[in-house]
């Protein structure tokens, strides 16, 4: 008989095959080549906020459309809104608060009659409700005036007064200085009054001096009294006795509340519609002056749709004062 093989055990574990050395250490290098390739191709967003998304409300873009103004007169350079000094400013008189479920804002446009084109824009764009100041003896004065009022618009006389800064201001025909005499007072508003035909109220271009004089106040008031018209104070002065010296010569009378465009861009003019759109809700028909400015009416025409939408309606100036 055949003697049996010795040895290990019958089907023994096999060993399985080994990775060489070299191919080991070229995956750990290219792995560690991929990971510093990312980083550097990953831009940092740690510490650094992130920027919100743009809404609806960002402003309208300008319109690429040059304005000009109309030929065959000559006209003078607006001047810049008088508003009064930071720090010196005080509370305004309390308004009364509106009725329950009504919300309503008051919009005036200051300084017609520099240009024609402007104040036809203004008539297209803006709502039937607003009111328009018309300062007497410029080019396109009673142009504008009649314009305005033959579509339904108020027209208010924009009448100048002395301010407190000389290089603010020039003296018109028709300015009313501190001191002056009442028949004077009187002769000069005639004559203003004469310059915008259908005017149905006054507000006071500058005046930044001449608000804060109580009898010559009192000599205007007088003169409205007589005339049957109300009065805005534009508060250009927190010193302005205006508004009180109207009340107590029984002229119906309101105050401004916000400028809109102070800063003449669209987004800090849509902002300011915005803050005088909300502070309807805790006050009766804010009174808002803009100035007859491209950027103003567009800013006006592109956002007072969505306050509609959102119950805030504008009412004309003669509804608002009392």
């Amino acid at each position: 008989m055949a003697a049996r093989p010795s040895g290990g055990k019958r089907g023994g574990s096999k060993s399985g095959p080994s990775i060489p050395l070299w191919l080991l250490l070229a995956l750990l290098v290219g792995l560690a080549l991929a990971v510093m390739l990312r980083c550097k191709l990953t831009p940092k967003q740690q510490g650094k906020p992130q920027q919100a998304p743009a809404t609806r409300e960002a402003p309208a873009p300008r319109p690429k459309t040059e304005r000009k103004a109309p030929r065959g007169k000559t006209v003078e350079p607006p001047m810049a809104p008088e508003n009064p000094i930071p720090g010196r400013t005080s509370a305004p008189p309390p308004r009364p608060l509106p009725a329950a479920g009504r919300r309503t804002i008051c919009l005036v446009i200051d300084d017609v009659g520099y240009r024609q084109d402007l104040a036809e824009e203004a008539a297209l764009k803006l709502p039937r409700e607003t009111t328009f100041a018309v300062i007497p003896f410029l080019p396109y004065s009673e142009e504008s005036a009649a314009h305005l009022r033959e579509r339904g618009f108020s027209v208010i006389l924009h009448c100048p007064m002395e301010a407190e800064s000389a290089g603010q201001w020039k003296a018109t025909p028709g300015t009313i200085l501190e001191g002056m005499p009442g028949a004077e007072v009187e002769r000069i508003l005639d004559l203003d009054l004469r310059a915008v035909p259908g005017a149905e109220g006054v507000n006071n271009h500058m005046g930044s001096l001449a608000t804060t004089d109580r009898v010559l106040m009192d000599h205007v008031m007088a003169m409205l009294k007589g005339r049957g018209l109300y009065f805005l104070d534009s508060r250009t002065s927190a010193a302005t006795v205006a508004y009180e010296a109207a009340r107590a010569a029984g002229v119906k009378a309101a105050f401004r509340s916000v400028f809109l465009d102070d800063v003449d861009e669209d987004g800090a003019i849509i902002r300011q519609i915005d803050l005088w759109a909300a502070r309807s809700e805790r006050e009766g028909s804010p009174v808002a002056i803009g100035h007859l400015r491209p950027r103003t009416i567009d800013a006006l025409a592109y956002r007072l749709p969505y306050w509609r939408s959102e119950g805030v309606r504008v009412v004309p100036l003669r509804e608002v004062v009392h």
